[in-house]
């Protein structure tokens, strides 16, 4: 085969100019790319869907008509708990997130996480939306823990994680009903987040910390500026927990965050095939705001010729104000996950607060949940369920003597990918 020449070559026959750059420009890119990669992990998608088919039947409380158009008032209902009954088809905090990390040096990463929940149900949310934000940050970590902005879960909430195994002591979340969030404030995911997250040390510590900037005015408050925080952060959270693989207990603080001040303590304890968990939590409104909440919902209102059919958050029926404004509150959870054989594990959650309205013409409103539920284990990553779940709440009989009481009972698949 005759050679082949590309332009002019000198007598010590090296390349011509005009190809020589193009492969060194090549060989530089791809030696880049090579090395990037191999300081890189990521990113990976990632996701959850968890479907349930649901059969709900709401009680509400019955108000009287007022006014042309004709309208309800929160006060002074009648004896009667008119029903709600239908089927639904949920999917209970679906999602699907980005994540990943890129080596600065031997000592530091950036991390990053984008994650945002969709309704597979409906394709969209009650917004009309198809994404909906959760957590999404960016941050810096090394051996001595990892800093992140962005939006995220709180300390407070998270608290709810054994440091060691990262199993959920909530062992009802995101369902229907059964989510602690359905009568216990603090299950927050905050904007303009600045965190801190400790590695694991002393064998079992962990410990977060996380400032919550409102992004306030910084001026004197006035009729039509009531905040004027100009600080470092308007709100904090934080969390301390130690475990190990059979046990974890953990302490986390809210201030201001969602306007509520809060105090969560947990702990869990696995004795052979049984797993006990508890959680205490008191909280109070935030001394410069007006109201705690707000509280999770799952399932929109709909509205009949006798009102509309609040018992979806059965707290809402006794605040006789708009939004969910409460001044204190106090509640527990106590739980048990039992492994019965094989993939099958059963469950058994009660948790009970006690509300006190901001308006003090009111007294408590007091709610009791209990919830069984039964897992069917497919492989590490998806499982089949059931479960039923009950909510009742008493409030002040000024505003109505019924004890409205909200059940549902579903059949789902929750799966990892």
């Amino acid at each position: 085969m005759s050679a082949q020449y590309y332009g002019k070559l000198s007598q010590s026959r090296q390349l011509p100019t005009r190809f020589y750059r193009p492969l060194a420009l090549t060989t530089l890119t791809v030696a880049t790319a090579l090395s990037t990669q191999a300081h890189a992990a990521g990113p990976t998608i990632y996701g959850k869907l968890n479907l349930s088919a649901q059969h709900y039947k709401f009680e509400k409380l019955e108000f009287g008509q007022t006014g042309t158009p004709a309208s309800y008032l929160h006060n002074g209902a009648t004896a009667t708990t008119p029903e709600l009954e239908q089927w639904a088809i949920e999917s209970n905090a679906s999602r699907f997130g980005i994540k990943g990390d890129l080596a600065m040096n031997d000592e530091l990463k950036l991390v990053y996480l984008v994650e945002y929940g969709i309704d597979a149900d409906n394709g969209t949310n009650s917004n009309g939306r198809e994404l909906t934000q959760r957590n999404i940050y960016a941050g810096i970590e090394g051996a001595w823990g990892t800093v992140l902005l962005g939006k995220n879960d709180s300390p407070l909430k998270t608290l709810l994680a054994n440091p060691i195994s990262r199993t959920d002591i909530d062992r009802f979340n995101d369902a229907a009903l059964a989510d602690i969030g359905s009568y216990l404030v603090g299950e927050n995911r905050p904007d303009n987040v600045i965190q801190y997250n400790s590695p694991i040390f002393w064998q079992g510590f962990e410990f977060k910390l996380a400032a919550v900037q409102n992004e306030e005015t910084g001026v004197p408050v006035s009729a039509s500026n009531p905040q004027d925080d100009d600080g470092l952060a308007t709100g904090y959270s934080s969390s301390l927990t130690y475990g190990k693989a059979k046990w974890f207990v953990g302490v986390a603080v809210d201030s201001n965050v969602v306007a509520t001040d809060a105090l969560r303590l947990t702990g869990e304890i696995s004795l052979g095939q049984v797993k006990l968990g508890a959680i205490y939590q008191t909280a109070e409104q935030h001394d410069d705001t007006d109201r705690i909440g707000p509280f999770t919902t799952f399932v929109g209102s709909s509205v009949s010729a006798s009102g509309a059919q609040n018992g979806i958050n059965p707290l809402g029926e006794w605040d006789a104000a708009s939004g969910t404004a409460f001044k204190e509150q106090d509640g527990y959870v106590l739980n048990a996950t039992w492994k019965i054989a094989g993939p099958w594990t059963a469950k058994l959650q009660y948790g009970h607060s006690k509300t006190t309205p901001l308006n003090t013409s009111y007294d408590d409103v007091e709610a009791d949940a209990v919830a069984l539920g039964l897992d069917y284990r497919l492989n590490e990553a998806a499982r089949l369920y059931s479960y039923y779940a009950q909510l009742d709440t008493e409030g002040d009989a000024a505003i109505g003597t019924a004890h409205p009481s909200d059940r549902t009972f579903a059949v789902g698949l929750d799966f990892r990918f």
